[in-house]
Formats: C-alpha cells, structure tokens, sequence
C-alpha cells in the first residue's frame, strides 16, 4: 500500500513539472526592426517572425520589440551586438560604418542564393561575426530594384545617355556621385520631406526603391522613370551567433534553414507587386518611362555602381577583398 502511495506520489510530482520543463525548452529571442509597423518592408520581417515561430513552436518564439521608436535605425547595431535584440531586421547599408563590408549588397544584383551558392554570403557573414558577433540570416525583397524618378524629361545625347543638367535632385551618399556625374545638383532631403520638396520644386526628382512612391505620395510629381533599374532593396534579417547557440543545434539548423527559404518567399512576394507598380504608374499617373540600352545602359549601371565597389575596394580586410570579385568582378 505504501509503495503504492509512493508510486501515485513521484507521478504526481512528474505531472505537476512536466509542463513547466516543457516551457523552459522554448528559447525566448527578441526583435527590432529599422522601420516602423507601418512601412511595408516591416510586414515582410513580420511575415517571417510568424513563419519561423510556426516552423520552431516548441523549440523558439521570436518576440518583434518594435522599431525606431526603441532604437533609431543607426545605432541598432550596437544594441544588437551587445545582445540586447537576438534579431536585427535593417538595411544593411545603414551599419556601413560598423560593417564596412556590407557595401557589397549596394552595388550587385546577384540574388542572395547565387551568393551563397559562390560563397560570397558566407565570407561577408565571416566578416558579419567579426563585426557585430552575428550573421545575415536572410536578405529580402531582391525583387525591388531601384529606379530613377523625374518631374521632367531629361536631354539625351547621341547614344541615348540621359543629361540631368539643370536637375535638383534628392540624394543619399550611395549614389550622390552617380547624380553628380549625369549633371545633376544634388540635394540632401530626409524622406519625411520629399513630398514637400517636390511639391514647392526644391528637387526635381530623386532615385528611389520601384515601390512606395505612391504610398508617400511622390508619384504625382513625377513625369518620366529611367530604365534600366539599378541596385536592389537589401533588407537584412541579421541574427546575433548568441542567439543561435541558444536555440540548440535543431533551432540552428532549422533557423537557417528557415532564412535561406524566406530569401525565395519574400523575393516571389515583392516580385508581381513591383510589375503592377510600373503598370499603374504607367496607366493611372501617366508617367512616361526613357529606357537605356547599348552603350548608354551599360555606363548608366556603371556609373550607379561606382561609389559602393570604389568603398568596398578601400576597406581593408581579406574578406572585403573577397567580396569584391564575388559580387562586383572587382
């Protein structure tokens, strides 16, 4: 009878701890984003967080903080680095100043699964780890390239190279030179303030991501878009190496699993969305598209790329020097 009671004892203590071992197991991992909720490239970082909590139930759950409102998308980094956020979602150009390396996303096409497939992701997340002590787990949103938007039409020389002499437009230092050398005078505009700008004629363009200027409201100013696109939107889900080792060797290998995946995902998402975009804004704003080819089209791209592969190529490290045959044939 005792052994019994004993028995019906020791099961009762396993029935009472077994749930709360159960719970222990999940790793809690924490999030923030350079953007707020309410800009689309947020949803997409949103859209993983429930893919991965879905696929990882059990194993992990990610918690999204929020945004600039903790954190001003700069000074992220260190935030991330010192393990306040197991999860970074930013463009990686934002962190140059930390991770001088990643100016091989500024200036490349490649799509982020031909550059694992070279190993040219993994030696720019080698150079990630020695950075910021983490790893891109995911870039997104590759479809969205970027495009040359003007409130007027440009001169063009004989072999159909635009001229934007004469031209006031809004710039960031990626592609300031490249403006510069089509003729333009450049102007530093915060987006907040684009629409303004455009509206009182303080720019008369800007380059811009293929998306969204009909969000901001832009899309009425503008008259004509250049082609070819240049560059591509290179949002990164960065998750720190602590973070990895506390998931454990399945959350690990089931988290990278789940990156590589969302980079196909995101980029099949944004895809049919930037199509419809030129429609619409062929159609309902009447906007006029110039397009390059030839001889022009190609100095055009290289005059794009010229300040991200000249930046890359001064940083001293072995992986930059990697990095820049890897992504640019540099």
């Amino acid at each position: 009878m005792r052994k019994l009671l004993m028995c019906g004892v020791v099961a009762g203590l396993a029935a009472v701890f077994a749930t709360p071992m159960a719970l222990a197991a999940e790793v809690q991992l924490k999030g923030i984003s350079a953007w707020p909720k309410s800009f689309p490239l947020t949803g997409d970082y949103l859209r993983f967080v429930e893919y991965a909590n879905k696929a990882g139930k059990g194993m992990f759950k990610i918690r999204h903080l929020g945004g600039p409102e903790i954190a001003k998308a700069p000074a992220q980094a260190k935030g991330f680095k010192t393990g306040l956020y197991d999860f970074m979602y930013t463009a990686a150009s934002y962190h140059r100043g930390v991770v001088p390396e990643v100016d091989a996303l500024s200036a490349t096409q490649i799509k982020p699964w031909d550059a694992r497939k070279s190993g040219a992701m993994g030696t720019l997340n080698k150079a990630v780890t020695k950075r910021i002590g983490g790893v891109i787990l995911a870039q997104t949103a590759t479809s969205v390239p970027f495009t040359l938007y003007l409130s007027r039409k440009p001169k063009q020389d004989s072999s159909g190279m635009i001229s934007l002499s004469g031209f006031k437009m809004r710039s960031v230092p990626v592609y300031n030179a490249f403006l510069k050398e089509l003729g333009a005078t450049t102007v530093t505009v915060h987006v907040p303030e684009i629409y303004n700008a455009l509206e009182r004629g303080l720019v008369d363009g800007f380059a811009f991501p293929a998306m969204f200027t009909r969000k901001f409201g832009w899309a009425k100013f503008v008259k004509y878009r250049i082609y070819p696109t240049f560059y591509q939107l290179e949002p990164c889900i960065f998750v720190s190496n602590k973070a990895l080792k506390k998931v454990g060797s399945k959350g690990r290998e089931l988290l990278l699993k789940l990156g590589r995946e969302w980079e196909h995902i995101s980029h099949d998402h944004w895809k049919p969305l930037v199509d419809k975009e030129r429609e619409i804004l062929a159609v309902k704003f009447g906007q006029k598209e110039i397009t390059l080819s030839g001889v022009a089209a190609k100095k055009y791209i290289s005059l794009a790329n010229t300040t991200p592969v000249m930046r890359l190529k001064k940083v001293d490290s072995p992986e930059a020097k990697i990095l820049s045959k890897l992504y640019h044939g540099q």
